[in-house]
């Protein structure tokens, strides 16, 4: 599950990592998500991150990138109601209301939970 927190104004998340022979969690700037940083404790991940965020801004200045304001940024909108349409093909339409009848809940819950598993993963 991912967690998220603020650091000086940039919303951040931390959540489980694995790559290769590391496991462990990562701590990355919402709207920047370049700026991470890993550790094998989330504490660990998220003290290296303000570090992180600043080498990066100092490299984005130097090499003329845009710097999102934490005002402005995409995590920022408040146009996020929660709702979304999303058009599938009929066979996976009904390949996927099978599997949340099959476990016992609502089509809406089981792609909620389908969701979720593909961004933290």
């Amino acid at each position: 599950m991912i967690e998220t927190k603020e650091t000086n104004q940039y919303p951040f998340a931390v959540a489980p990592y694995e790559e290769g022979d590391f496991s462990g969690f990562r701590a990355f700037l919402i709207d920047i998500p370049a700026v991470e940083s890993l550790g094998t404790t989330p504490e660990e991940a998220v003290a290296d991150l303000a570090q992180v965020k600043e080498e990066w801004f100092a490299y984005a200045r130097a090499k003329g990138l845009v710097i999102p304001n934490a005002d402005t940024a995409f995590s920022q909108r408040a146009d996020y109601n929660g709702r979304v349409t999303l058009r599938m093909p009929r066979s996976l339409h009904q390949q996927a209301a099978q599997k949340a009848a099959f476990e016992g809940i609502s089509l809406n819950s089981y792609l909620n939970h389908a969701i979720e598993r593909a961004i933290v993963a």
